[in-house]
Order: C-alpha cells, then structure tokens, then sequence
C-alpha cells in the first residue's frame, strides 16, 4: 500500500531536526507524528525538554502542546521519506521509497546544524542522499535509538541516549 509522510514540523528557529522514516499506520489513521500509544516518542521528548516530566501526565496532553513543546525547543520533526509502499507500519517492510527533499528543506531552515535520527533504519535511508553531499555539509549527524515499540532495548538506555539533545537546544 502506499503511504506518504506528513509534511515538518519546523520553525525559523529550529537548530535540531529528529527524522523518522515514515509514520506508522497508527500516526497515518490519526495524522500525528508519533500516535501510537507505546512509541515512546513523546514520553522522551517531553522528559527531554522538561526535566521531572512525570509519564502520567503526557496523556493528558493534546498534540497541539505536543508541537508547541518541539518549537518552543527550537525542535524539527520530519521523516527522510515522503512515500513508500508499505504492509503493516515496520521499517523492514517499505519498499518503493522516495525521499524528502533535503536540499530545498536545508536551504529554508538553515539554523538546523544538527540531524537527529529516530532509529538505524532512518539514517540507513539518509545515507542513500550521498549522491547529493551539500546535504551533509556543516551538520552533525548523530543515531539514536528507535523509540518504537519494535526496539526491545532497555527503556532507561534509551531515554539516556535521547537526552544528548539537550545539549543542542539548550542556548
């Protein structure tokens, strides 16, 4: 089936941008980044921008906040593709893909220095835009790990990895 991304989340403003491959069906149905309730997205990002964020309390929070959290933060939020065929929502089933275009998204937010990816399977799509190297010019590229419900690593791991953004959004 295909699918198609959504398009950023980004302001003038943004200095980091968090890439993903593609929403899963779950974000698709709803059209949120990040709906499905145990993608632990959210959760890390809210702890990450705000300090003793207690779980319990994100659910209470619309998207709306969610994306006001990302701006306030100077956080972009974007996928590499822009379609691909797909069954089910894992990154192992996309075929047919076509990517987003960085060069033109680069030039229009050029405060981004630093590109975080959601997971291996994203930076492993990156990687195919070597064709294109004004891309990678004077950025950081930095992998953490998949908060997908998929990713059976241990939670606090990845929560500890996710917090090296601080260090890039805090001025």
């Amino acid at each position: 089936m295909k699918i198609q991304s959504f398009d950023p989340i980004a302001t003038t403003d943004s200095k980091v941008i968090i890439l993903g491959t593609m929403p899963s069906n779950t974000s698709l149905k709803f059209n949120e980044y990040y709906s499905h309730p145990d993608n632990l997205f959210w959760d890390i990002i809210f702890r990450t921008c705000i300090p003793g964020w207690k779980i319990d309390e994100l659910v209470k929070v619309e998207y709306k906040e969610k994306v006001k959290l990302l701006e306030s933060n100077h956080i972009a939020l974007w996928d590499v593709l822009k379609y691909c065929d797909r069954k089910g929502s894992l990154d192992i089933a996309i075929r047919n893909q076509a990517h987003n275009d960085f060069k033109a998204f680069f030039v229009d937010f050029p405060k981004i220095k630093t590109v975080f990816f959601n997971g291996k399977k994203a930076s492993t799509f990156f990687d195919d835009l070597k064709s294109a190297p004004e891309i990678f010019v004077g950025k950081t590229f930095i992998t953490l790990p998949s908060t997908s419900p998929s990713n059976t690593q241990n939670t606090f791991f990845i929560l500890k990895e996710w917090f090296q953004i601080r260090k890039y959004i805090i001025n």
